[in-house]
This record gives structure tokens, sequence and C-alpha cells, in this order.
């Protein structure tokens, strides 16, 4: 006598649904997953842009903020009060940073050659020192 295949069996129901009901588990986590990983790639480029096109000109700002706010507390011109003070502070902090990278031989966050980056630094101090000079000069 033939014997019917067990997923046909009345009995075998409740596995099959249980089984479905994994496999539909198991689907949702992996669109779950899929999703994190979308977000989590979008949101790595979206902070690597902001990186390469606002680091350098945040290093050029600092650096002129780092030279041209003690030179006006000197010269007896306006500084800016409090305010100058955290200005102040916050671009130290950034130039403390891009030094420690120049030092470490770090990466350019810019896709350019590490000697250019450098050189490009160097030549934003100084560019910041002729500024000051202009100013306190004016």
């Amino acid at each position: 006598m033939l014997r019917p295949y067990s997923n046909l069996l009345g009995s075998s129901r409740s596995a099959h649904r249980a089984t479905l009901r994994a496999e539909r588990l198991k689907a949702v986590w992996q669109v779950a997953r899929a999703l994190k990983a979308i977000v989590s790639v979008t949101v790595n480029a979206a902070v690597e842009l902001v990186l390469i096109c606002c680091l350098p000109l945040a290093y050029l700002v600092s650096t002129y903020l780092v030279v041209d706010l003690p030179a006006r507390f000197i010269g007896h011109r306006g500084a800016y009060g409090k305010v100058g003070a955290l200005l102040f502070v916050g671009a130290l902090g950034i130039a403390l940073i891009g030094i420690a990278r120049a030092v470490q031989d770090a990466p350019p966050v810019a896709p350019v050659r590490p000697k250019f980056a450098k050189a490009m630094f160097g030549l934003s101090w100084l560019a910041a020192l002729l500024c000051t000079i202009g100013d306190l000069a004016g």
C-alpha cells in the first residue's frame, strides 16, 4: 500500500505552518538588515562628504582665528568679548587636531597627496599671519 508524502498528511499542517512562519520571520529580518545597511552606508557617505568639503575650510578659518583673535586682544582692538574667547577655544581645538594629524602623518581627508595637504596646511598658517598683519595695519 502506498503511503502519502509527509507534507500531505493532516498531522503535518502544523509543522508546515511553523515552517512558513519561520520563513516569513527570516525574510522580515533580512529586509531589516538590508535597510540598516543602506542607512549606514548613506550616513557614512554623508559624513565623509561633509568632512571632505568642510574640514579644509575649517582648518583655514581656525588658523586665522587662532592668530587674529589674540593679536586683536594685544592690539587693544575689539576681540568680540566672550564670543571671541569661545571662537578662539574652538579654533584652537580644530587647529590642534590639524597639527596632530600632520605630525602623525595621517592620510589627508581630501583626495590629495599627503605632501600637498601638509603644504596647504602650512600655507594656511602663512595666509592667516598675513591677513592678521593686514587687519592690524588697517
